[in-house]
């Protein structure tokens, strides 16, 4: 019981000098700290009041204050208190200031009677991996996830039970979910993803000035897979947001401290989540309208979009839609929705969802019902970087996609129709803009039969190869 009262056997007076001795200007030259209950004193207030420790604790007075400690048990336990505290702190206070308290530590209990019970003598001296130095945390954690435990249950049988806050414990519970991450399938679903998105958990500070939340968003996000499971997606999300919204408070919290490639990497999945939404949702439009002419396309502008995706020449892509569409879109997914989709307001929008696909040097604006798709090239028109507003009318959206554009030269517009002469139009105006897409990617086996019989297309460049498919 001794060791989890905060000054056993110290006076007020004590504590009082303690603090006097602190407020100097020279601590380690005080002559109070030729009173050993005096250092214990400031040993114990160190480990109670972290901002006086903050303040006060420096190597010489460490030192001096162990020097005249003389290592009795109940300052043992008073040092142990403050190493498993602040741990990795220390050295944001001194250089050195780490070192010198895992040592002294050491020193400490090594002058203590030996004892049976499971406590911080026994794991310093039975567990020095697991307790002394900045990678003791990694290896308590390590050894919970090999032995497929809980943190708290590992610590306890180690003699750490005691320290289950601070900054020691809290290094071993995110290194254990660093783990975890590390070995875990993207495409599976586990119960302590539903953790990561805690705002205690998320918000936490971790190494290098950042919250853990950025060490899990990279770690989840360097694994290389095109369709990690729903719960992993939408993990992420629920920690950093849309890594589209480029600007926004989020964005800037969390996306931009996370590597370009690994922010890249889940716009890609994003891009892919956007694609399936879009078809899906004009797939069951037609169907609940019996829409026979949409129905009948459908196929073809389906295998169009997927073809690109697959080809991997998607960078980002953006939804948007009128409010049917959205009210619809949000009934075929329900609480799987993860994208976000900017409302359309104004004109026959209601029912209409538009997808833009920015490829780099060309550009898809595709759209739902008698929307005509827009082939741009050049850079991505403004409004499609704009995340931070709120929602945007029919002639605005129109304007914002073709403005500064030359028809013919910048941008076409192709109505779909049964002829398939809009598939032609299209690869060769991408053409023109620098990029060849290999027409039998992007078309079904019937299609590409009927069009490449009846309508020019690309010439396939010299030495193309064809770009890894999307999963390879």
């Amino acid at each position: 019981m001794s060791r989890r009262i905060d000054n056993p056997g110290l006076s007020a007076k004590s504590n009082q000098t303690a603090r006097a001795v602190l407020g100097s200007e020279r601590p380690e030259l005080h002559p109070e700290l030729a009173d050993r209950k005096i250092c214990r004193a400031i040993v114990t207030l160190w480990s109670g009041d972290r901002k006086l420790a903050e303040a006060s604790m420096r190597t010489p007075v460490l030192q001096t204050v162990c020097d005249n400690g003389s290592f009795t048990r109940l300052f043992t336990f008073a040092l142990a208190n403050v190493y498993f505290t602040y741990f990795d702190c220390l050295d944001d206070w001194d250089v050195g200031l780490f070192t010198m308290t895992a040592e002294r530590l050491q020193q400490a209990v090594s002058q203590q009677s030996t004892t049976h019970s499971r406590d911080v003598l026994f794991a310093v001296r039975a567990r020095p991996e697991v307790t002394i130095g900045k990678d003791a945390p990694s290896a308590i954690a390590r050894l919970a996830l090999e032995e497929d435990r809980d943190l708290p249950t590992v610590m306890k049988d180690a003699g750490l039970g005691d320290y289950a806050t601070g900054r020691y414990a809290e290094t071993a519970r995110q290194q254990l979910y660093l783990d975890r991450i590390a070995q875990a399938d993207p495409q599976q679903s586990y119960d302590w993803l539903s953790d990561l998105y805690q705002s205690e958990i998320a918000d936490a500070p971790a190494s290098g000035g950042r919250r853990f939340g950025h060490l899990v968003l990279e770690a989840m996000t360097n694994h290389r897979t095109d369709n990690p499971s729903r719960d992993w997606e939408s993990t992420i999300l629920k920690i950093g947001d849309d890594p589209r919204a480029r600007g926004t408070v989020n964005w800037n919290k969390w996306w931009a401290r996370i590597p370009l490639e690994n922010v890249r990497r889940v716009i890609a999945w994003l891009s892919g989540e956007d694609i399936r939404l879009f078809l899906e949702a004009v797939e069951v439009y037609g169907r609940k309208n019996h829409h026979s002419d949409l129905l009948r396309m459908f196929s073809d502008r389906e295998r169009f979009l997927k073809g690109l995706l697959e080809l991997n020449m998607v960078k980002e892509t953006r939804l948007f839609a009128g409010r049917s569409a959205r009210s619809a879109i949000r009934q075929i997914m329900g609480t799987d929705l993860r994208t976000s989709i900017t409302p359309i307001t104004g004109g026959n929008y209601s029912s209409t969802a538009v997808i833009f696909m920015n490829c780099g040097d060309f550009h898809i604006v595709e759209g739902s019902h008698n929307f005509k798709v827009r082939v741009l090239r050049g850079d991505p028109p403004e409004i499609m970087s704009d995340w931070e507003m709120a929602q945007i009318d029919n002639y605005s959206f129109l304007y914002g996609v073709e403005r500064d554009r030359l028809y013919g030269e910048d941008y076409v517009s192709l109505t779909h129709d049964v002829h398939k002469k809009w598939i032609s139009d299209a690869l060769l105006f991408i053409e023109q803009a620098g990029q060849y897409v290999s027409p039998e990617d992007v078309m079904t086996a019937e299609t590409y039969q009927h069009v490449s019989a009846t309508r020019p297309l690309p010439v396939r460049p010299k030495n193309w190869q064809r770009p890894n498919r999307r999963g390879q």
